[in-house]
């Protein structure tokens, strides 16, 4: 129902009894006394809005146990000019009683259109939310604002559980004469809370026989670019009753559809913000389980599952094969690895059948699938991308969403396949053979395991980050360690720290033998990167040290002391194979010069540094060693893998093949899986080699010039001043917005300019001093 607005023109200091910001204010008033639910709109909306509107003050007043929702469907107004609102709307939410003046502190001010705002939805913190509408004298075509509101009931937003006595957000949810399941929610929620430092903890407690499965339905934290370890807005989610338990899901931007099962029956929930602004913070929901309600993972390949049938693609037989393999079974027992057959299997298995095999792990359990035996029925004429023939397909979970992974069809050789999260599902699909064909092939055997450590056999596992390894001096000098699921391909959504603690006269060497992270330098969140960083803080990012991502191994890392980090991060829209590394625990009073940089090195590297703080001078260059030389794909290879990403369209990068020396060779994938990388992004065609070789070719001309410390032999000073020069006459001819004349004068300078630095070999200083000047003449020209 739309609702007709009560339209109060006053000259008193009253709007709904209280007080307004100016004596001319018009008031339009909404009350849920008159209807829950309703539109509202700006004057003369969808057409221009009127101009000089001083002041048009908008009243939502609701019962006492009432909140104030808004909504904004359409908003467009006159743009914001040098971040300044001419015309506005001005949002107070946090209001007690319906009164504003000019000393009410706003909480949100919005212009421009829709897409200019930080949100659409506003929340008032009580029963009573204002906002005032103003534009000023100069006539726009902007149309203005339409939205919705609604009262809703406070409680809506409530958390079921019992609030710690002296305690702001501190809850214990237990499941004993309670709700098996419930709500939980981020102080003031979905409004925000003026709380500063804000640490809450939300412990949940079952039964002995119980599990926790929490489900995040929505996280809005202040998002970082940076790891999560840097941020402080977060969540972290332990596995049990205390902060000293282990840290099994970690949040600290936008997540949404997120589950959590615990590994017993307790389960603690941190919350860590600085401050929560309207429409942040948090909204979950929680329920003990019992695990007497779990099937058994032990189903036959062949006998109806419990959870679920089959999908007849059209044979008159249906063969029931589904199945749901658990890391817990019904009697409570583990169930961390085993195998998974296609029906029949070793023997032919059935046309036009479709199975369906899920996997559902609990705490950090990431679930790893490898086939150990493949043979699919596949027709003579190779077909494309997998597509019209007998496949197995792997998904998992995104924000809540069903994601390919890969799909293998053909007698593939398949790589390790990791879930992103605690379930995976594999697909098998047969059709009808062609021509009457028959089949003879065996099908599949597939073997599973529930990990906890993601595929990183190496390093002490930390209890403070859901994906954390610790190497320590004390325990070993040196090591290697790798990207998760490594050599199989990383999972999305991840993000992985290496710690490395040595003794006070030890500096920490990286290095690495392979490295193949998706991304285009210099590998930021708005080219939607993976990539790995490096640090000599243990929660702060090291600004002088660069990220990395592609197909370029990163430099020798030397840390400045002893304590060095490692963090991997992948988004959720790409992968790739990862990297392999070594470390060494350098004893600096006694370095060894095969290891480590002399002293004078290290303090040159100390000194290159110091100017250059809050930026980063360390160049990514490209491998030049023979050992990094890439080898041709086999057919098979090339074959196998169009269809390996073909999920990841709009993408392509420049693959590193690991490289071939024996030395490495424990530690770098077979030549098969170098063949396979090569081939792997062909279809990513949104991502452009040419661009990744240019950068190359530009980090390489850097590191070059770098190596010179800025002087060089004559010959390379004077080609660059040239093409320092040639860009001197680009920016002048830029500037020259008056006759064609003056531009002949600037010209014929700049051209007098490459005559200087090719006969005296200027410094780039002079050129760009004598660039300057010409500009300044050029504007001074210009102005008469």
């Amino acid at each position: 129902m739309r609702l007709v607005p009560i339209v109060l023109v006053i000259s008193a200091l009253e709007c709904m009894r209280g007080v307004t910001v100016s004596p001319a204010c018009k008031c339009i008033s909404y009350e849920s006394s008159h209807t829950k639910v309703g539109y509202f709109t700006s004057p003369n909306f969808s057409q221009p809005y009127p101009d000089g509107i001083h002041c048009l003050l908008y009243t939502f007043v609701g019962e006492k146990d009432e909140m104030v929702e808004l909504t904004l469907l359409e908003f467009d107004l006159q743009a914001p000019f040098h971040d300044s609102c001419d015309d506005a709307v001005t949002m107070y939410l946090d209001l007690k009683q319906p009164a504003v003046n000019e000393y009410t502190k706003p909480d949100a001010v919005l212009c421009g259109s829709i897409y200019n705002i930080p949100s659409v939805h506003y929340y008032s913190t009580k029963n009573i939310l204002m906002f005032e509408f103003k534009s000023d004298d100069i006539r726009s075509n902007n149309t203005g604002f339409q939205g919705e509101f609604k009262f809703l009931k406070q409680d809506l937003f409530s958390t079921n559980g019992d609030l710690v006595s002296n305690t702001n957000c501190d809850y214990i949810i237990d499941s004993k004469g309670k709700l098996r399941r419930g709500k939980f929610f981020s102080p003031g929620y979905p409004s925000f809370n003026k709380m500063k430092s804000i640490h809450c903890k939300y412990t949940f407690a079952g039964s002995h026989n119980q599990r926790v499965k929490l489900y995040f339905k929505k996280v809005t934290l202040k998002g970082t670019e940076s790891s999560c370890i840097s941020s402080r807005d977060k969540i972290l989610v332990h596995d049990g009753d205390s902060i000293e338990s282990a840290v099994i899901a970690e949040y600290c931007d936008t997540e949404s559809l997120v589950e959590v099962f615990s590994t017993g029956s307790n389960m603690l929930v941190q919350l860590f913000a600085k401050t929560i602004k309207s429409t942040e913070g948090f909204e979950a929901s929680y329920e003990f389980i019992d695990d007497s309600i779990y099937p058994s993972s032990e189903l036959s390949s062949t006998e109806p599952d419990r959870e679920g049938g089959s999908t007849d693609l059209g044979s008159p037989s249906v063969v029931d094969c589904d199945r749901i393999i658990r890391s817990v079974n019904q009697a409570g027992q583990p169930t961390v690895s085993g195998n998974f057959t296609s029906p029949n299997y070793p023997n032919p298995y059935p046309a036009n059948i479709q199975c369906r095999y899920t996997f559902i792990g609990k705490g950090r359990e990431r679930v790893q699938i490898k086939f150990a035996d493949f043979d699919l029925y596949h027709p003579t004429k190779e077909s494309e991308d997998c597509v019209d023939v007998d496949i197995v397909e792997i998904s998992t979970i995104i924000n809540g969403e069903s994601a390919d992974v890969d799909d293998f069809c053909g007698k593939a050789e398949s790589q390790m396949v990791m879930s992103s999260g605690a379930k995976l599902t594999v697909t098998f699909m047969s059709f009808g053979a062609l021509n009457g064909a028959t089949r003879d092939n065996r099908g599949f055997l597939g073997q599973y395991n529930f990990v906890t450590n993601f595929g990183i056999e190496t390093g002490e596992m930390a209890n403070d980050s859901a994906c954390g390894f610790i190497y320590n001096s004390s325990v070993t000098k040196s090591g290697t360690f790798n990207s998760p699921n490594y050599p199989g391909r990383y999972p999305r959504n991840t993000e992985c720290h290496f710690m490395f603690y040595g003794f006070p006269e030890e500096q920490v060497r990286i290095a690495f033998t392979y490295f193949d992270i998706e991304g285009i330098y210099p590998c930021l969140g708005n080219t939607e990167s993976d990539y790995v960083e490096f640090s000599n803080f243990r929660a702060s990012v090291d600004r002088k040290l660069p990220r990395y991502c592609g197909g370029n191994k990163p430099r020798v890392q030397i840390s400045d002391g002893q304590f060095f980090r490692v963090t991997f991060k992948s988004n959720s829209m790409f992968d790739a194979t990862g990297f392999d590394a070594k470390y060494q625990f350098i004893d600096v009073s006694n370095a060894d010069e095969t290891h480590a940089p002399s002293s004078s090195g290290r303090n040159k590297e100390k000194s290159r540094h110091k100017h250059n703080k809050g930026r980063s001078t360390t160049v990514q260059t490209p491998p030049s060693s023979a050992a990094d030389e890439t080898h041709a794909p086999s057919s098979s290879g090339r074959n196998k893998e169009k269809s390996r990403h073909k999920h990841t369209r709009g993408r392509s990068t420049t693959v590193q093949t690991p490289p071939s020396s024996a030395a490495d060779e424990t530690h770098a994938p077979s030549s098969s899986g170098r063949n396979k990388e090569k081939s792997r992004h062909k279809h990513n065609k949104g991502r452009s080699t040419t661009v990744q070789s240019n950068i190359n070719n530009q980090q390489a001309s850097d590191s070059s010039a770098k190596t010179s410390g800025g002087g060089g032999s004559p010959s390379s000073t004077s080609s660059n001043g040239i093409c320092l020069s040639c860009t001197c006459i680009f920016m002048c001819m830029q500037v020259s917005w008056c006759f064609f004349a003056s531009s002949f004068i600037i010209l014929a300078a700049s051209i007098v300019v490459i005559d200087i630095v090719v006969s005296s070999r200027s410094s780039y200083r002079h050129v760009f001093l004598i660039c300057s000047k010409l500009i300044s003449i050029k504007k001074s020209y210009c102005s008469i």
